[in-house]
């Protein structure tokens, strides 16, 4: 790689670790402060904290869309796509598919399929960080749930944007 890509590269692995992070654990309290019967059985069954990660994670994920660049010549929904253009993938609306999810605009703790998302990608585009995103989402809400076992949601409170 010339120095131009490896400053890219490295770029790109420093932010997107640090805002995909943040925006992962703020969308996970955001559904579990704004669906207390939710927060209610996590916090009486802690083993449901892995599946909330993931069903936040299906329903909002940190990376809402990524661009992608066809190889080959295609079509898709009858539209021609030349090699070379540009492919926008909105990974929400795979994540929200009702073929794959039932309900799937629903925050739901015992979702079997919650972990059948995309969030992170695939292959060879999975998020390289995608291991340490859900420890540190994982002790987020460790730590929220332990030192404010009555945590709750302000009247005035705004979903999170930027997301």
């Amino acid at each position: 790689m010339s120095p131009a890509e490896v400053v890219s590269n490295a770029a790109v692995m420093m932010f997107g670790g640090i805002e995909t992070s943040e925006g992962m654990t703020t969308t996970l309290f955001w559904h579990l402060l704004t669906h207390p019967d939710q927060l209610a059985a996590l916090t009486a069954d802690r083993s449901l904290a892995t599946n909330a990660i993931e069903e936040s994670l299906r329903l909002e994920p940190a990376a809402a869309r990524v661009d992608r660049y066809a190889t080959v010549d295609t079509e898709l929904g009858g539209v021609p796509v030349a090699r070379g253009d540009l492919v926008i993938v909105s990974l929400t609306a795979a994540n929200r598919d009702p073929a794959a999810f039932e309900r799937p605009d629903s925050f739901e703790l015992s979702r079997p399929s919650a972990r059948s998302h995309i969030a992170f990608a695939q292959g060879p585009h999975a998020c390289v960080g995608l291991h340490l995103a859900r420890l540190e989402t994982r002790a987020a809400l460790d730590a929220v749930l332990d030192g404010w076992p009555e945590v709750h949601i302000g009247r005035d409170a705004t979903p999170p944007t930027g997301v």
